[in-house]
């Protein structure tokens, strides 16, 4: 996804803020898009940009390129480490159906 608009320049340098960026992330999943973690997750980085993302989180830009490409899964070690430079990370949890 190429940034050619004004508003796509904004919000990539909006995104450079990890605060921001996590509201963002979040609001995909919560908002009435209600994206699934690793669809808004995608979203984000394609919207901040594959280089700056890589800058933000130490994550080499030819594995975040193969994350978004990919139709596969991430493990969760590998999702915590591109939720990392959000402040997030994942939690799995059960409970009982009555």
């Amino acid at each position: 996804m190429f940034r050619n608009s004004s508003y796509d320049r904004i919000l990539a340098k909006e995104l450079q803020d990890p605060e921001f960026a996590k509201e963002f992330l979040m609001g995909l999943m919560e908002g009435e898009e209600g994206l699934l973690l690793l669809d808004s997750l995608k979203h984000t980085i394609r919207r901040m940009g594959i280089k700056e993302f890589a800058e933000m989180s130490g994550i080499p830009e030819k594995s975040i390129s193969r994350m978004l490409h990919c139709e596969t899964i991430p493990k969760i070690e590998t999702l915590d480490e591109y939720l990392a430079p959000f402040g997030l990370r994942t939690k799995i949890g059960l409970e009982e159906v009555a």
